[in-house]
């Protein structure tokens, strides 16, 4: 279970989330596909595969199912690999 921090935001917030962009990155492009590609193979609109890398947006639980099937993976492999990075 998170624990909050001395600024009450949640530990794994604070460990994880700036990597989930990076994460879906890196997943995308060792498949070489293109935000294009991925985006048809998941249903995702390219621009918003694009804010989830750059972290300006943060994938929903629906969101993180629709990537994984994309990327050929279960979501529970996505997130594992999203709390393996660091």
């Amino acid at each position: 279970m998170a624990q909050n921090d001395k600024k009450g935001e949640i530990t794994w917030k604070n460990q994880h989330i700036p990597y989930i962009g990076k994460v879906l990155k890196s997943l995308r492009m060792a498949k070489n596909l293109t935000q294009q590609q991925l985006s048809n193979l998941c249903g995702i609109t390219r621009p918003y595969i694009s804010m989830l890398e750059r972290n300006v947006k943060q994938p929903t639980l629906t969101i993180i199912f629709l990537l994984a099937a994309g990327l050929g993976m279960k979501a529970s492999e996505l997130v594992k690999e999203i709390e393996n990075y660091c």
